[in-house]
């Protein structure tokens, strides 16, 4: 997974794994009850998600915080082989969880 776009206010995500359903709307799940998302747009066909968010509410450091947990989530999906999902799925909750 490889951020294709960013700007304060507005991040794309591509990867192959998000085409599968039950990966994105995991990620979807981690990322939109965050009181700075103003929408996510998903498209699961050419495996993009774009994230839309107030930069006032999700400040630069707080993302930058996130590197190390977006980066080990990047490894696991160049090894996604479309049979085991866990380890994704269990990465995507530990970003949850360093969102709160």
């Amino acid at each position: 997974m490889y951020i294709s776009s960013f700007f304060p206010g507005r991040i794309r995500l591509r990867d192959g794994v998000l085409k599968d359903e039950e990966i994105s709307t995991a990620l979807r799940n981690a990322i939109e009850w965050h009181e700075a998302v103003k929408n996510i747009d998903h498209n699961l066909q050419t495996g993009s998600v774009l994230i839309c968010y107030e930069p006032a509410k999700l400040p630069m450091q707080k993302l930058t915080a996130l590197t190390n947990e977006l980066l080990q989530l990047k490894s696991l999906c160049d090894r996604y082989n479309g049979k085991d999902k866990s380890a994704i799925l269990d990465k995507i909750g530990d970003l949850k969880t360093k969102l709160s």
